[in-house]
């Protein structure tokens, strides 16, 4: 991208026949004084809002009812310095936020940042990231999430890529080969089949990226070219039918058929009093309905912006925001949020909510088929179903702005009080669109701060929400018992059981030359008709390696069965990790009653040292 401002054209010689007033635009009515720019869906609910070409940054929270247009404002931590405006950013599959390049930065002209930064959500920090080796300048890249989870980058000076791994926080360069052409102010789109489209600046080209076989190969000719001045070309959007909407940067638009791999010319933009509008960078988003929301302006980065929604055959206008009028296509960004609603921005604090008439097709919405039937605040659990992923990464504006909305939402709806909480989903499965029948599934962490009583969840992607299934908010269970046991190879000493919080058990021990056995059973009754699953928080620490297992009584063989170090079995947690036999009944006796204990196996030592076992509380779910 690199624009100037030019001669504004007025919005009043704009006239197109205005599609009915359905739609409704509703602006953020608390919003802080800052450029709004790049709006990033979190894997919790919220919204990171960057503070365009400036370091700092913001979050939105929204009520206890789930409304982002009465929600919260705050702060966050800002990246000192790196103030970028157009450059590569996603969320990761752990939940943190990526950001890399900068084709602007704190307000400077042109610089080409080739640094950048992730945040953490739950540290609330942000960590700086360096460029790939041998990348010099960056600026406004494009990048896209592989279904693998990684990150796709691509160099817009030349027609190299780089891969990003969020586990090791390492890159691989170069990644991908046979690039027709550079990769400058060309966008990606993700396909169902795993592969990546993306329309080149070389006029009436395009390409797909294979990640298995890592190389790129031509995907035929557009039926016309949708490169506008500047080389800038506008958003690509995959649709729920399987075509991509691909907007030109002049006043030419292409359809991409993913089933038949074919091009086909789609209208172009309207011509309003001898000025053809275009999608020169302008932000794009499919809507629940199954048409695509798209920005478009005058040539030349003029002011005077027009939104329209393509459902698959007809570009038809819909009244935009007041602001629309003062305002160039470029400075737009657009987001799709769990309501269903899109979150527009423009840079400044003019924040606005479009909700689109019509309704989804249940086809298209996610599908839970196992989750817990109960949780306790604080604890983490998984959920499985289908098209976790939804069908589209929903969002596009280019090369210069990414914010893909293609993962699970998860949330909790309290029946007494209708109030919504969202759970921080992470790690899911896969990243892949389009999965079909397949079971997928992902983590999610239950706030702390949730409702208890019976309640429903949803898994949320795209905007549009599965059926709701029942669920049930409970309290931790302390254990009705806790006894100690303790042994020695040849010496040492056992100190007494101790109660922390009314509900954490631990003993301590003193190990001499020749090591130590200790442990603590920790007995739960818990509710039979709501057990699903246990989890059970344990610990097995000390200054030296201890070895902490797990055991549980079989009531049906009547004796303790050694689940191994680090334990689980079916949805039972301990801390560790590992893997059981047996089936989840084995372990719930009469009345719910569940016999648990952690046995601690410390290594010989020259030197006493302490350690600790405990079996904190018991949570079903």
């Amino acid at each position: 991208m690199r624009r100037t401002f030019r001669a504004l054209i007025s919005a009043a010689c704009l006239s197109l026949t205005l599609l009915a007033t359905a739609q409704t635009w509703q602006r953020l009515p608390s919003t802080p004084n800052f450029g709004a720019f790049n709006p990033s869906l979190m894997t919790d609910g919220t919204v990171i809002v960057q503070d365009g070409d400036n370091d700092n940054w913001w979050k939105l929270t929204p009520d206890k009812k789930g409304s982002y247009l009465n929600g919260t404002w705050k702060q966050l931590p800002s990246t000192p310095g790196y103030g970028p405006l157009y450059y590569a950013s996603s969320v990761l599959p752990d939940g943190r936020l990526f950001t890399l390049g900068g084709e602007y930065n704190m307000g400077s002209g042109t610089i080409w940042q080739n640094t950048g930064y992730i945040y953490d959500p739950q540290t609330n920090t942000w960590n700086f990231l360096p460029a790939p080796n041998g990348w010099s300048n960056i600026g406004d890249m494009g990048s896209i999430l592989l279904p693998s989870g990684k990150l796709l980058l691509c160099d817009p000076f030349n027609n190299n890529c780089a891969l990003f791994d969020p586990l090791s926080g390492t890159y691989t360069v170069p990644y991908g080969f046979g690039k027709s052409d550079a990769n400058d102010e060309e966008g990606l789109t993700l396909l169902p089949d795993g592969t990546i489209l993306t329309v080149d600046t070389t006029p009436n080209h395009s390409e797909i990226f294979n990640p298995v076989t890592q190389t790129w190969t031509s995907a035929g000719a557009t039926p016309a070219s949708l490169v506008g001045l500047g080389e800038e070309i506008g958003p690509q959007v995959l649709r729920y039918d399987g075509t991509v909407i691909c907007f030109g940067g002049g006043s030419h638009n292409c359809i991409y058929n993913t089933k038949t791999k074919s091009w086909s010319q789609a209208p172009d933009f309207p011509t309003v009093n001898s000025v053809a509008l275009c999608c020169a960078d302008a932000p794009a988003c499919l809507l629940t309905n199954g048409n695509v929301l798209v920005q478009a302006g005058p040539p030349n980065f003029g002011s005077g912006s027009v939104f329209m929604e393509w459902n698959g055959s007809t570009l038809t206008q819909v009244t935009g925001p007041a602001s629309a009028a003062g305002e160039p296509s470029f400075v737009g960004n657009m987001l799709m949020l769990p309501t269903g609603q899109v979150l527009v921005t423009n840079l400044s604090n003019e924040i606005e909510l479009y909700t689109s008439s019509g309704t989804s097709n249940s086809a298209w919405a996610p599908t839970i088929t196992a989750s817990p039937s109960v949780v306790t605040a604080g604890q983490s659990y998984v959920i499985s179903g289908t098209q976790f992923n939804g069908l589209s990464g929903s969002s596009a504006y280019g090369d210069d702005q990414q914010n893909y909305t293609n993962y699970p939402l998860i949330r909790i709806t309290n029946k007494a009080t209708g109030d919504v909480q969202y759970c921080r989903e992470f790690n899911p499965s896969t990243m892949a669109i389009c999965t079909g029948t397949k079971i997928v599934s992902t983590n999610f962490a239950v706030p702390k701060t949730i409702e208890q009583g019976l309640s429903t969840i949803q898994v949320v992607t795209n905007g549009i929400a599965s059926a709701a299934v029942p669920i049930t908010v409970g309290p931790p269970i302390k254990a009705s018992n806790v006894s100690v046991f303790t042994g020695t190879y040849r010496s040492g000493s056992l100190s007494s059981l101790w109660t922390v919080d009314g509900s954490s058990y631990s003993v301590q021990s003193v190990l001499t030359a020749e090591g130590q056995v200790a442990a603590v059973e920790a007995d739960f009754i818990l509710p039979t008709n709501q057990i699903s699953g246990i989890t059970l928080s344990a610990t097995a620490s000390a200054q030296v390696g201890v070895t902490g297992m797990l055991y549980l009584y079989d009531w049906s063989a009547k004796n303790f069965v050694y689940l191994g170090p680090s334990a689980s079995l079916g949805k039972i947690n301990v801390g560790f990790s590992g893997s059981g036999t047996g089936t989840l009944s084995r372990f719930v006796g009469p009345g719910g009653a569940v016999r648990a204990i952690v046995r601690g196996l410390a290594p010989v030592r020259t030197t006493p040292a302490p350690f600790v076992l405990s079996v904190d509380q018991a949570f079903v779910g």
